[in-house]
């Protein structure tokens, strides 16, 4: 079986979702939403891991061109500035 860490990530999130309190107005409107701390770092986790998925899509058509022809750094060349 393949790892699927988004998977994984979402479930988890999903889970922290059923835990969601609302809070309501004087007149019984949602007007909030609460969650535990850990929920809400679960909910960022998934965020980030989103956010990660959209850089490495957007980058993915430069991985396919080789090193040469993406602009890609030597590292040898450059590992002396980090």
């Amino acid at each position: 079986m393949v790892y699927n860490y988004f998977t994984e990530v979402n479930m988890v999130t999903l889970d922290a979702l059923k835990n969601v309190r609302f809070v309501v107005d004087a007149t019984g409107k949602q007007a909030a939403v609460q969650v535990s701390m850990e929920d809400w770092r679960k909910i960022l986790d998934y965020f980030e891991e989103l956010e990660d998925r959209v850089s490495i899509k957007s980058l993915l058509h430069r991985l396919k061109l080789g090193p040469e022809k993406s602009g890609a750094l030597d590292w040898q060349e450059t590992r002396g500035q980090w």
